[in-house]
């Protein structure tokens, strides 16, 4: 099953996977052909900023020439000015070059210099670019050996106007030397117009072989673009059908175990009460429920809970007839749905048969598991017409099919909607009830086996209704545990019985403690402790007068954080006991682990003592045990003198039960109290 379940969710994933991996594969061609097309203009872009950098260099150098030439016949300022400003541009370009061949640049004054050489500061940045990555590239190195030609003429075309400035203002300008500066000067520019013409031409290959690559890429890009964008279109057509279907499969089956879900099992059973209305004929529902699943879950963990459900799944399609709808509604709940039952016997035969073969063990990895299911049954027309009564006429039969035992099934009665009513008007009662104070603590006390001392007391929750009376705790503490009042109530609980006894001390019972019950959400909330002390503070108790009582499954479902919660508790100074000692896991290993004080012996071991020798044994067994590992042993449910001589003998620490006192209010038990102190008082006396 596991595997199969494995290869399911692979297709699955493959289904998902290949549609998007087509589309990426598409996009990433396109992403870079659309780079390519950016760094090819970008190139272009580019080398058309050299050539008319080049142009802009070859007209200041030509201008400067002229100006050189009219000053050195008319000796007018202005025009050596202007021949300052034409040959400033390429220097300029001399020294932004200068700059780019250094293995580190500063590209702010390569931009400073190009800027002064006329370049535009939009082009500084490809063109610092083009320089840098592509003087390896044969029109590249070319072009750059005619700008460093051309930069040495241009530095000679300086150096000579300078030396025609100092020889025209001397004192005594020589003519000779004058005229031999400007047959230099026009020799330096015939030499600079090949220059000019081999870096046009470098820089004219650069552009052209830049387009012809372009070009063909774009030629051959094309058509294989538009022939993988077609099937893509298809593919993606394609996909999108058998999304569709998944989405329509999803929308109406649950995805675990590919049964129908709730949507689709409320759609059949329209239709099936329409056809069944027509024909005047019955349809069963059989409502289930997996007995204690969240063990499989919190024990095994929920990748075998999951595994579980698909193997209940798969008995249930192999016990359905065909025509008969198996949905799961959620979590480990399904529904079948048998459509012409010929009597009701054959409705429970169905039931009886699922119950049998989903009770039948199951394998997880390599756990043999056992679970059971619980089953409520409607019929139409008799417990209901349309489909949401049925549906919850069979979940309420369910459910009293649960309380009845499980691993059975119950047919719908009209009494049970009673039952149901009543539930829900005592759970609206309960969740008023804290803050109407109509609940109250009565007090057990504990008694010493070998003194009569009344050493302790326990503090027992009672619920007083004001229309029902006294309500047990039976009858609502499991439903405060379910909706999860029990921790609000609890923590009044904590705090009353501080404060009573904390009361009591200060009337001079000084050595008493008591004991309060912590519920399973209690022992497992977080701020348990941060509670407790703030409880405990409040109270003014010493916290060694206050002891927990926990059971032993309350313990071992928590685990390993059970050890931290229960050292946690003890750092504070109050008392651990185990209650119910001997009817759960009876673990010696955590007797040993868990800093526990006492143990409580159950009064399942207490009731049938003197005539069950077993039970005798099993009792010494707890107090020697116990004794053994240094806690104390209190036995509960004590009814006879006989019971009382037994543990007396068998020297259990203290005792409780109807015999001794029975749970008592505290006005009645303040009263009980100072008594037991007085008798004990005055046997000592007589004693002594």
């Amino acid at each position: 099953m596991a595997s199969d379940v494995t290869r399911t969710a692979r297709r699955r994933a493959a289904i998902k996977s290949s549609s998007p991996f087509i589309v990426w594969t598409f996009a990433a061609i396109v992403l870079c052909l659309l780079m390519l097309a950016n760094f090819s203009f970008g190139v272009l872009s580019s080398a058309r900023a050299y050539v008319g950098g080049e142009s802009l260099w070859s007209k200041a150098q030509k201008d400067a020439v002229f100006h050189l030439q009219n000053y050195a016949s008319s000796r007018s300022p202005e025009e050596l000015r202007q021949f300052r400003a034409n040959i400033a541009i390429p220097l300029g370009d001399h020294e932004a070059r200068i700059e780019m061949n250094k293995s580190d640049p500063d590209f702010e004054k390569v931009r400073r210099e190009f800027i002064m050489g006329g370049i535009h500061p939009d082009d500084i940045t490809g063109m610092f670019n083009l320089y840098r990555r592509f003087e390896w590239v044969s029109f590249m190195q070319r072009s750059i050996r005619a700008w460093e030609t051309g930069d040495r003429y241009i530095v000679q075309l300086e150096d000579a106007g300078t030396r025609l400035q100092r020889e025209i203002e001397s004192p005594a300008p020589s003519a000779a030397k004058i005229q031999f500066i400007l047959a230099e000067i026009s020799r330096i520019n015939e030499n600079l117009t090949p220059v000019e013409i081999q870096f046009d031409e470098a820089l004219g290959d650069a552009s052209r072989t830049t387009y012809r690559l372009l070009q063909a890429i774009m030629l051959v890009a094309t058509p294989g673009l538009l022939i993988f964008g077609t099937l893509l279109s298809l593919r993606i057509l394609q996909q999108k059908r058998r999304t569709e279907n998944r989405v329509n499969h999803m929308a109406f089956h649950d995805e675990l175990t590919s049964l129908p879900n709730r949507m689709m099992l409320n759609q059949r059973l329209d239709q099936a009460l329409s056809r069944h209305c027509r024909a005047g004929t019955q349809l069963a529902i059989l409502f289930m429920d997996l007995d204690r699943f969240k063990v499989i879950n919190d024990s095994l963990g929920h990748g075998a809970g999951d595994i579980l459900l698909c193997q209940v799944a798969d008995r249930l399609r192999s016990e359905s007839r065909k025509g008969d709808t198996v949905a799961r509604m959620g979590g480990d709940e399904f529904v079948l749905l048998v459509e012409n039952p010929e009597t009701l016997t054959d409705v429970s035969a169905c039931a009886q048969r699922v119950v049998e073969r989903l009770s039948a063990p199951y394998m997880l990895g390599s756990n043999d598991c056992h679970i059971t299911l619980s089953i409520g049954i409607s019929i139409y027309p008799s417990d209901g017409v349309d489909s949401q009564t049925l549906l919850k006429a069979a979940d309420m039969a369910m459910y009293r099919a649960k309380e009845t035992g499980r691993n059975n099934y119950l047919h719908y009665a009209p009494s049970m909607n009673v039952h149901t009513l009543e539930r829900l008007e005592l759970e609206s009662d309960l969740r008023h009830a804290l803050d109407r104070g109509e609940f109250l603590l009565h007090y057990q006390p504990k008694v010493e086996t070998a003194t009569g001392m009344i050493i302790g007391t326990e503090a027992l929750l009672r619920w007083k209704h004001p229309l029902r009376g006294l309500i047990p705790p039976t009858s609502f503490i499991p439903l405060a545990e379910e909706t999860g009042l029990i921790v609000p109530i609890g923590e009044w609980v904590l705090a009353t019985a501080c404060a009573q006894n904390k009361a009591w001390q200060d009337q001079g019972l000084t050595n008493l403690t008591v004991s309060v019950n912590l519920s399973a959400r209690q022992f497992g909330d977080p701020m348990l402790l941060e509670k407790l002390i703030r409880i405990i503070g409040a109270s003014g108790l010493d916290p060694s007068s206050l002891e927990l009582e926990i059971t032993e499954s309350m313990v071992m479902s928590h685990g390993a954080c059970a050890v931290a919660v229960l050292e946690n508790l003890k750092s504070i100074g109050v008392q651990i006991a185990i209650d119910d000692f001997g009817t759960g896991y009876s673990s010696l290993a955590y007797l040993k682990r868990f800093p526990i004080d006492t143990l409580k012996v159950d009064r399942s071991f207490i009731r049938d003592i003197p005539a069950d020798s077993s039970d005798m044994k099993i009792t010494r067994a707890i107090i020697a045990l116990a004794h053994g590992l240094r806690l104390k042993v209190v036995a509960e449910g004590v009814e006879t003198a006989d019971q009382l001589k037994f543990l007396r003998a068998h020297h259990c620490d203290s005792v409780q039960g109807y015999f001794l006192y029975r749970p008592l209010p505290d006005a009645d038990l303040a009263d009980v109290l100072a008594l037991n102190r007085r008798d004990h008082v005055a046997r000592v006396a007589i004693s002594a």
